[in-house]
């Protein structure tokens, strides 16, 4: 049975009393422009599948280095890797070739291939390291490249080079090993039909294991707790299993389900039970198993240790009536009786359809050794906001939805995530962006853009402190910080290709142009 990852917040770094963002003018912002003389490196896609075809539209063609984060790339019309760097002397330099890509293949071929769903991919590269480069054309092709120090710029090495899946590099980690060897870790994002993977004798996750996934979940979904004073009800969904499919095991201290001699719940408890006074029942798929505690009238934090599945408890209404009637004197049946209060109550009417999420997120640890799903953590009906690389070799952070932050969470063991970073509202900012392409944070986390499909892009930075003190008309409160909105309008209405968000400088790329803007000083 997989293990249960959690999030778990770290409320140091909520603000619960953040007052919004200040829209400032981008009058103060320095921008430095390149002319593109090759242009940008698009390939038309042939393909008539739709997350073909949005993975290509949603590619990001401009490239950021971890180890130097004020250089970019991109590849030209040429299959040229072109590098452009920013700094306080040369501001942005003009592009500077440091490897020739092999783009030979026809577009008849590619309109074959595309029919499979395995035909080309706009060309990406990432970097593992200080000096090793990873590109995959698109094309099937994987090169790993010696680049040696990439402060200086000069043309890189081939190192490698072998036949890959088509697809778009997402990650890549260099490991070392014993003897001082290194070895490379390449992960692809493709697509590909349901025959193609059962004919791929590489493909390791079977629909045997994907119908067992969905089952694990299902149930770590569907089960319940209510606790009084003296027993403690379990209850589960198990959808059609019939009454002698059923095998429920109780000890003192642990409670066992199984279904079809396949285990669906173990659950070790904080305290005690009576096993001899255990009764389970079965109907219309809902089990229900009925426990006694040991010790009666004792409360219990939880029903089972937290080393297993955190259980949704439901109390028991006779609890809830109770502490009703003693709390009556602190609330009201009207909404909001206090208007004029310096905060609000919370209204739910005015979350828009754009704040719901349509499903919910699994996130899922699949053993690279065994191919096993190892870990898996349900997050419930929320939203993905964006990835972002914080440190230059560890995994990417990613940024989930909380109310209506956004949460940075950073990987940092097999089944440990630590947040990291709030971007304060930034969940309900954005929903509200219908035309967003490209979601990006820099590595120290102190702003968070939003580039739309053309012309604009939006920033958020972080509360800064300020000179002076600024006091809210309405309530009289005053606040020494400020959080910082702005927006950038590019001079011409030419489609964003790329976006890269370093502390400082944010890199815009479009088809003919290459932007740096300056906003370190804001």
């Amino acid at each position: 049975m997989a293990e249960t990852i959690s999030l778990k917040l770290d409320h140091k770094l909520l603000n619960p009393n953040f007052d919004g963002y200040k829209l400032f003018s981008d009058a103060g912002v320095t921008v430095y422009t390149q002319t593109l003389r090759e242009g940008v490196g698009r390939r038309k896609s042939y393909s008539n599948c739709y997350l073909h075809t949005r993975l290509e539209a949603l590619h990001n063609h401009l490239f950021g280095d971890p180890f130097h984060p004020l250089s970019v790339y991109y590849f030209n019309n040429r299959g040229h890797l072109v590098k452009c760097n920013y700094s306080e002397d040369s501001r942005l330099s003009t592009g500077e070739v440091v490897w020739q890509a092999d783009l030979s293949k026809s577009c008849e071929d590619e309109c074959e291939a595309s029919i499979g769903l395995s035909g080309h991919y706009q060309a990406s590269v990432h970097f593992p390291s200080s000096d090793v480069a990873v590109v995959n054309t698109g094309q099937g092709a994987l090169h790993v490249l010696e680049t040696g120090d990439r402060n200086i710029t000069h043309s890189w090495l081939l190192s490698f080079e072998c036949n890959a899946q088509n697809g778009v590099i997402a990650h890549a980690s260099l490991l070392r090993g014993d003897d001082d060897k290194r070895f490379l870790h390449c992960l692809l994002v493709a697509v590909t039909t349901p025959n193609n993977l059962n004919n791929n004798p590489e493909y390791v996750v079977t629909d045997e294991k994907l119908e067992n996934t969905k089952d694990s979940a299902l149930h770590l979904i569907h089960w319940l707790t209510i606790t009084n004073n003296e027993n403690i009800t379990v209850m589960m969904n198990v959808d059609t299993a019939l009454k002698e499919e059923v095998k429920v095991e109780v000890t003192a201290k642990e409670l066992n389900v199984h279904i079809s001699d396949k285990q669906i719940l173990q659950g070790h408890f904080q305290h005690p039970v009576k096993a001899d006074l255990v009764t389970w029942t079965l109907v219309d798929g809902k089990l229900e198993v009925i426990l006694t505690k040991v010790s009666a009238g004792v409360t219990w934090q939880k029903i089972f240790d937290s080393s297993d599945m955190d259980e949704e408890e439901i109390p028991d209404h006779q609890m809830v009536e109770d502490v009703n009637q003693k709390l009556a004197h602190l609330t009201s049946n009207k909404w909001n009786p206090s208007p004029d209060l310096e905060k609000s109550a919370y209204n739910a009417g005015q979350l828009e359809a754009c704040d719901e999420a349509s499903e919910d997120l699994l996130l899922v640890r699949l053993d690279g050794a065994s191919h096993q799903l190892s870990n898996l953590g349900h997050l419930g009906p929320t939203q993905h906001l964006f990835n972002s690389q914080v440190h230059e070799v560890s995994l990417p952070a990613f940024c989930l939805r909380h109310d209506v932050d956004g949460i940075l969470w950073q990987p940092s063991g097999v089944d440990t995530f630590t947040h990291v970073a709030t971007f304060n509202a930034f969940g309900y900012v954005k929903a509200s962006k219908t035309m967003a392409k490209f979601t990006c944070s820099s590595a120290d986390a102190s702003y968070v853009a939003v580039a739309d499909v053309k012309s604009h892009i939006y920033v958020f930075f972080q509360p800064e402190a300020f000179g002076g003190e600024l006091r809210n008309r309405k309530s009289g409160k005053r606040m020494n910080t400020v959080a910082r909105q702005l927006v950038i309008s590019l001079k011409t209405h030419s489609e964003i290709l790329g976006l890269h968000a370093s502390p400082g400088v944010l890199f815009v790329l479009t088809d003919e142009t290459l932007y740096a803007y300056c906003i370190r000083n804001l």
